[in-house]
């Protein structure tokens, strides 16, 4: 007992002077607060939000203060407590869950998005560390085809034992993108999965805020009600300031909205918004226009459409597309003989959109690309 009247001791310290109830123990001590309780063994002292019970064996005397002071006490505890997080009133309950619940969904958008990158940057240093292996194979593989074995056999052999270990790091190497490269459409998915529902849970919450406070308002909205709006709509604040919210023009055309995209940036073209596409396609006529790595193109990928039919492409790796003030990196596209309409250089699909929380305000002709800071 005498351990907790010590610590109650040290808290009250910390609290401004006010007309409280106040206890005199034998031992000197003092303790100030609000008498909630007495029976003929123990007081029960309110402090802050918290309480504490003394037995009055350790009491010398009881200094009680009117009920307008204690009441001014305990609100200003509460008010305390509801600015440092430990006190919801009652009206905002869903609200606090529903601010924990954003700050578990950023958490999981941000997971996504490490283990994204993480597998788009080891399969672009593994792309790289093979094409060193397979010229040094192709190099020594050139000095074998020329050489006489019956000449200088230790040579010959040092070059035959040097391929194969070249090879053994190639089959090493091809086993880990074929892995990698299954791997990140599934991370892909889990990243656009993660940033649309938390993106939609910001807005959600940011419009259901507003209503309930003006709802709360005209019954008669409290002080501590008022105290924690405020709270809440600066952590939404915060919260909102943490994505990049990017509204880009749409122009209607006979063949859907379309945005101007910029390829490796210089080179500016046309695309409809199509997330029905699982790739970003352009114009062979666009593709021979910017700088790409051929040992990065895949001839003859099948690639799904927005109407959910299938058709065969090769696919480059672009550097970067631009659409507004949004970048995505190392683009898969594909390159099609068949431009989707008169005027139009591709589709803007999936593989770009999915770095995104996309909506489409069709109304007002914006295409809105949210993502994580």
């Amino acid at each position: 007992m005498m351990t907790r009247i010590l610590v109650a001791a040290i808290l009250l310290a910390f609290v401004p002077a006010a007309h409280a109830d106040t206890i005199y123990l034998k031992n000197k001590g003092v303790l100030k607060g609000v008498i909630k309780a007495e029976d003929p063994y123990r007081v029960t002292l309110a402090i802050g939000t918290g309480t504490m019970k003394i037995s009055k064996d350790q009491i010398e005397s009881i200094e009680k203060a009117s009920e307008k002071e204690n009441a001014a006490i305990e609100s200003g505890a509460r008010k305390k407590a509801i600015e440092k997080g430990s006190l919801v009133p009652d009206a905002f309950t869903d609200t606090a869950r529903q601010l924990r619940e954003l700050i578990t969904g950023r958490k999981a958008a941000d997971d996504a998005k490490k283990r994204l990158d993480d597998a788009k940057s080891s399969l672009l240093s593994k792309k790289k560390k093979y094409r060193n292996l397979r010229a040094k194979f192709d190099a020594v593989n050139g000095k074998v085809s020329g050489m006489d074995p019956q000449s200088d056999i230790m040579k010959y052999n040092k070059a035959i034992t040097e391929m194969n270990s070249l090879n053994s790091g190639i089959s090493s190497l091809v086993e880990d993108l074929n892995a990698l490269s299954a791997k990140i459409p599934e991370y892909e998915r889990d990243y656009w999965k993660a940033i649309t529902e938390y993106g939609n849970a910001v807005g959600n919450f940011r419009l259901g805020l507003d209503k309930k406070v003006e709802d709360i308002k005209s019954r008669g909205i409290s002080e501590e009600e008022s105290l924690y709006a405020g709270i809440a709509s600066k952590a939404i604040s915060d919260i909102e300031k943490g994505l990049n919210r990017d509204s880009v023009a749409l122009t209607k055309t006979a063949n859907g909205m379309t945005v101007k995209a910029v390829l490796n940036g210089s080179t500016t073209c046309l695309l409809a918004v199509d997330t029905g596409a699982s790739m970003v396609v352009i114009s062979r006529d666009i593709a021979q226009k910017i700088e790409t790595n051929p040992n990065d193109t895949i001839e003859g990928v099948n690639f799904t459409l927005a109407d959910g039919s299938m058709t065969k492409s090769d696919v480059i790796m672009v550097k970067s597309i631009k659409v507004g003030n949004s970048t995505a990196y190392d683009v898969p596209v594909a390159v099609s003989d068949n431009p989707p309409g008169h005027g139009i250089d591709g589709l803007l699909g999936m593989s770009f959109l999915g770095n995104f929380n996309i909506k489409m305000d069709v109304a007002n002709e914006k295409l809105v690309l949210e993502t994580i800071k």
